[in-house]
């Protein structure tokens, strides 16, 4: 009685492992039929993939992978004759083929062993799954797909499938297949679609996966030449990430890294020399000034950001040189004029302020300065909104400093 137990339930064991191998069969044979049923073939891998008979099995995960490619295949065959699918499904079937068959790699590099026991590999499944990863990174399905989800205002959905394609040559199966690898080509095309995934994750605010991927335009292989503005925007979107987590640390730091990595590009040093000016290291800033000066001595801006900084921490006569070295670079640039102007009537506020406490004497004596202070300023204004009238910032500063300095007529003539 016992033993016919024993063989009764032997028999249900072996009927379910067989039914499960047939969900797997079924699986692959509803996907590869003339009329595919992709719905009815993932529900069958699914019986099988949780079932424990064949959830650890490497060809139940190349099977759900191969749903995946199954309708890949054919709506990509519909594609190039012009005909309508539907792509998001489309690329959801190739993101998913994707992880199934990680896991069916993975699984196939664990040996099976025979009565006498001697080691098995499974060589089939990696042999299957190369060429169609191939055909992934060649017709870039992933790609199309992101742009769509971007364009939905979906970077996060863009990223996904962005990084998708551009961690294909990074697969373990392809690292161990390099000569499969090698016919991947990683050109400039490729690290554009890097830079874009990066952008993607950043827009999304998933900042260490931006990071992270947009740091592969500096590590990787990638032509600089051919990609240096994208190089150079992708470490302009790190920079602004440590700035937005208000990481000043590392912020300094890369962006010292950029400075030397490009010296010729005038954004990195200006970013720094903001961030000191923002955080109140006036004398830090004026140190990289100089150094952007001596790199660029005609950059008309550093000289102009010089003098600004040297004006708020008050030291007056160097400012207004360096006004003028920008001035003498850019003679019509209405803004270096307008703030040497205001470095003068800074200058005349504090003498203003300074003698408010002074007797008559003193005070009259104070005040022969602090009206020099504002006539110096008034030609910078008038020249400033003389090449920009339409300036309404500028227009008022003017009709400012005239009725400070009891110009009426010319203060009424500017009155909107």
């Amino acid at each position: 009685m016992k033993k016919s137990i024993f063989l009764a339930a032997l028999v249900l064991i072996s009927a379910g492992c067989f039914a499960q191998k047939a969900n797997v069969s079924k699986a692959r044979s509803l996907a590869d039929a003339e009329t595919p049923d992709y719905a009815g073939a993932r529900a069958a891998i699914q019986e099988a993939l949780v079932n424990d008979e064949t959830k650890d099995q490497a060809n139940t995960y190349y099977v759900a992978g191969f749903v995946g490619y199954k309708e890949f295949y054919n709506g990509n065959l519909k594609r190039q004759i012009g005909q309508n699918i539907d792509v998001e499904a489309w690329g959801n079937a190739v993101y998913e083929s994707l992880n199934y068959w990680d896991k069916a790699y993975e699984l196939a590099l664990v040996p099976t062993y025979d009565k006498k026991g001697k080691a098995k590999y499974d060589t089939r499944t990696p042999k299957s799954i190369l060429p169609k990863v191939q055909e992934y990174f060649q017709f870039q399905p992933l790609i199309v797909v992101g742009f769509n989800a971007y364009e939905a205002n979906d970077p996060s959905r863009a990223y996904d499938m962005f990084i998708a394609h551009c961690n294909i040559p990074d697969s373990k199966i392809m690292q161990d297949n390099p000569d499969v690898l090698a016919e991947l080509v990683r050109d400039s095309s490729f690290y554009t679609c890097v830079y874009y995934a990066g952008r993607f994750a950043y827009e999304a605010k998933r900042y260490d996966e931006a990071i992270a991927t947009l740091n592969r335009m500096n590590t990787e292989h990638a032509n600089a030449n051919a990609l240096r503005k994208e190089i150079i925007f992708a470490n302009e979107y790190i920079y602004q990430i440590y700035i937005e987590q208000k990481d000043t640390v590392n912020a300094v730091e890369f962006i010292k890294g950029c400075i030397n990595q490009f010296p010729n590009e005038p954004w990195f040093m200006q970013n720094l020399i903001n961030l000191y000016i923002n955080s109140g290291q006036e004398d830090k800033a004026i140190e990289y000034l100089d150094i952007a000066i001596n790199r660029e001595p005609n950059v008309g801006q550093y000289y102009n950001s010089k003098g600004s900084i040297l004006a708020r921490i008050g030291r007056f006569e160097e400012s207004f040189k360096a006004f003028e070295q920008a001035i003498a670079i850019e003679p019509n640039n209405a803004l270096f004029l307008e703030t040497l102007g205001f470095a003068y009537v800074d200058l005349g506020n504090k003498l203003n302020d300074d003698a408010a406490y002074y007797d008559a004497k003193e005070y009259a004596k104070a005040k022969v300065e602090i009206d020099k202070a504002y006539q110096n300023a008034l030609p910078y204004f008038e020249k400033a909104y003389e090449l920009e009238p339409d300036n309404y910032d500028y227009k008022r500063s003017l009709r400012s400093l005239y009725y400070r300095l009891g110009m009426n007529d010319k203060y009424e003539a500017l009155a909107d």
